[in-house]
């Protein structure tokens, strides 16, 4: 057992790649070491990530491959000898092929005859014979879509490669690549230490990086970039915003985090907060400082990579950047106020959506007729659904929204604000992309509801019509993530919308030739049932209680909710089991079925005291059950189902359905059809797997 620490130094590289580059490296050598049967402790061993290096330790590996056994198989007995036991050239080939007399072959007995064959023992390799090549081949795959050349070398790679280090224990492990030769020889941080030290091991390796400056160890170098942040802020009453994803990103940047505060001008805060904390983040990697009230505060945290004697410079470098990209925003603020939002509409429409759906302006139209219907569903204003779809858009062709794209929607909502327009209808242009991400909220008022659906909608119906629904990872128009919004708005909106209705309407609006609706119709309901269910089988659901309430096409997604937990409910219930068997067999029966079954049931056709039981207790609970349905009390509807297990058994252990009088057989056919109907209203019970 020994321990191995690879590290590649380089020049700085690509902070939103670099993660994924050391984690990549790292998985293809395991992918090699695990195909060749050499074994690790994969609890201790790990990779680490910094600016200038890529680096893994494996703890505790093998020395080698295990020797092994390859027994070759050669030919049949019967053709290898002749009647007085002399090799034919079969035998002689055979044993020549191996490396072997004829005398020291065995024979195989199988159920087909007999074998020569031959053991030929293989010697495993030695770990540090493998990992050259292992590396080498993991570095290869590594995901690098532009890679660089430097010098006059033919190889290339992400960024210029200046050393390499491959150790076993404390031995170099022979290994070159970009034409440098591996050694022990690291480097410490760029100006605090800037020498080449020799690594005594892997077990050394963190903490003699520690000496020079570097914190290789990318997880507890975030956690040390977090609490600087918060702690630095706090010295001014204030709170940092640590997003995640900018806190990965910064640590990509940093060797050594020192966090400096800054300040800008209190004027710029005139801005919109979301342009000035865009800029901050997106543009300078900065973290904004937050007062009491949430209210940006004219702060901000950055990290230096360097410890200076005069901090108070650094952060006045810091400022100096910050400045003009908070001008420009200000700048870009005032500038798009000069002319009416609604101007820009006609811009929109030489904006391209897609060849075939046409411009964002057509797209604006299309929203604009789906909000007229949901108006009416909804009881929401024209006016204002129309004005709405109007201006929904037209931030996009803003100055501010080209330079921060991230703000389309956002600002979109603060010029219309500025601009005197109705507040329901601001709030709704701000929040139309809602929920954006998992757990993101969904919009607050009705008329942002109705808006985002339509948008997420639209587009969901629209690149199904032109045939671009996702395939495999590719979802390039974030479909599925427009129908888990639509699904969630739905939900937790309790809004009273007919989901089918909402796609047909959509699909009606887009005019393309020879466009077969009823199929994408059904394509789209079917993708975001997918969704749905997938959703709920997250949530610890099981896939036969989804399939049960999907198998019923539940209308309004306000209420799928309530069915799931009411069928995992039932579930427990003593007579869940009959029951679903039951349904079961009532669907087989009614399918089977060629003839018109009637709606109605005669009374005087029954002839047989089970199945007059069984209508008499489907219409003592009928009435009650329906009203409970109506009123999504589902629990309570089951429970009136379960009082019919009993009636049930004893009519199929009684009555022959299919009796040869058709007027009697219609009759009982007709009491099934019934009861099938009350099975299925709330979920088809009889996919429960109970």
């Amino acid at each position: 057992m020994s321990n191995i620490l690879f590290e590649l130094g380089t020049e700085e590289l690509p902070p939103k790649a670099l993660n994924n580059l050391a984690s990549s490296l790292y998985n293809g050598v395991v992918t090699e070491l695990e195909k060749a049967g050499i074994n690790f402790d994969k609890d201790t061993s790990r990779w680490f990530a910094s600016p200038r290096r890529l680096a893994f330790v494996l703890n505790n590996i093998d020395s080698g491959q295990a020797d092994k056994t390859i027994q070759r198989r050669g030919p049949a007995v019967v053709a290898a000898f002749d009647d007085r036991g002399n090799p034919k050239p079969a035998a002689i080939g055979f044993a020549k092929s191996v490396n072997a007399d004829v005398s020291d072959l065995q024979t195989l007995k199988t159920d087909k005859g007999e074998w020569l064959v031959y053991d030929i023992k293989e010697r495993g390799k030695k770990t540090n014979e493998l990992l050259p090549e292992f590396i080498q081949s993991s570095i290869k795959k590594l995901p690098i879509p532009k890679p660089m050349r430097w010098g006059g070398n033919s190889f290339s790679f992400i960024r210029p490669v200046h050393w390499m280090i491959l150790l076993q224990d404390k031995k170099i492990i022979p290994f070159e690549m970009f034409g440098i030769t591996a050694s022990n020889q690291s480097r410490g941080h760029r100006f605090h230490a800037p020498d080449f030290i020799a690594i005594q091991s892997a077990d050394t390796y963190v903490q003699q990086l520690l000496d020079v400056k570097i914190e290789v160890d990318q997880i507890t170098r975030k956690e040390n970039v977090k609490q600087q942040v918060l702690k630095i802020a706090q010295s001014i009453n204030g709170t940092a915003r640590t997003d995640d994803s900018l806190l990965e990103e910064v640590t990509a940047i940093v060797e050594m985090p020192v966090a400096l505060i800054g300040n800008f001008n209190e004027d710029f805060l005139q801005v919109p907060a979301e342009a000035l904390i865009s800029s901050m983040q997106k543009h300078q990697k900065y973290f904004p400082v937050f007062d009491g009230d949430n209210n940006l505060m004219p702060n901000f945290v950055a990290l230096a990579n360097i410890n200076s004697k005069d901090e108070k410079l650094v952060a006045k470098g810091f400022e100096k950047v910050i400045t003009p990209r908070l001008a420009d925003a200000r700048f870009f603020w005032e500038k798009d106020q000069k002319q009416p939002l609604d101007n820009n509409f006609s811009m929109l429409e030489k904006m391209t959506f897609e060849k075939q759906l046409g411009s964002i302006g057509d797209k604006c139209n299309r929203i604009k007729k789906v909000m007229f219907q949901l108006s009416r569903q909804l009881d929401l204003d024209l006016n204002l659904t129309d004005r709405v779809a109007t201006l929904m858009k037209c931030d996009l062709v803003t100055d501010m929204v080209g330079e921060f794209p991230d703000l389309q929607g956002i600002m979109g909502g603060y010029y219309a604000s500025a601009q005197g327009e109705d507040p329901d209808v601001a709030l709704a242009i701000t929040e139309q992309y809602k929920p954006a991400f998992s757990g993101d909220e969904i919009p607050q008022i009705p008329l942002a509801q109705a808006l985002s659906m339509s948008d997420k909608m639209d587009t969901l119906c629209g690149i199904f019509a032109v045939g671009k629904k996702p395939t495999g990872n590719k979802d390039p128009f974030a479909l599925r993530r427009a129908a888990l919004g639509i699904i969630r708005i739905l939900q937790e909106s309790k809004l009273p919308i007919n989901i089918y209705q909402l796609i047909e309407t959509c699909l009606n609006q887009i005019q393309i030739e020879s466009l077969d609706r009823k199929q994408v119709q059904t394509e789209v309901e079917k993708f975001i049932n997918q969704r749905l269910k997938h959703s709920y089988l997250e949530q610890g659901f099981s896939h036969d209680t989804v399939d049960a309430v999907l198998a019923v096409n539940p209308e309004n997604l306000a209420d799928f909710d309530q069915r799931i937990k009411a069928c995992e409910t039932f579930k427990q219930d003593n007579s869940a089991l009959a029951l679903a068997a039951a349904n079961k067999r009532i669907s087989n029966i009614l399918k089977k079925s060629t003839e018109s079954i009637p709606d109605t049931i005669a009374i005087r056709l029954l002839d047989q005291e089970q199945e007059k039981n069984l209508l008499g207790a489907i219409e003592s609970i009928k009435r009650r059950f329906q009203q409970e349905v109506e009123q999504q009390q589902y629990n309570a509807a089951f429970k009136h189902l379960t009082s019919l297990a009993e009636p049930v058994e004893n009519f199929f252990n009684n009555v022959m359905v299919n009796s040869e009088d058709k007027a009697i057989r219609l009759n009982r056919l007709a009491i099934l059809k019934q009861l099938n109907s009350l099975f299925m209203a709330i979920a088809d019970i009889s996919v429960l797997e109970i």
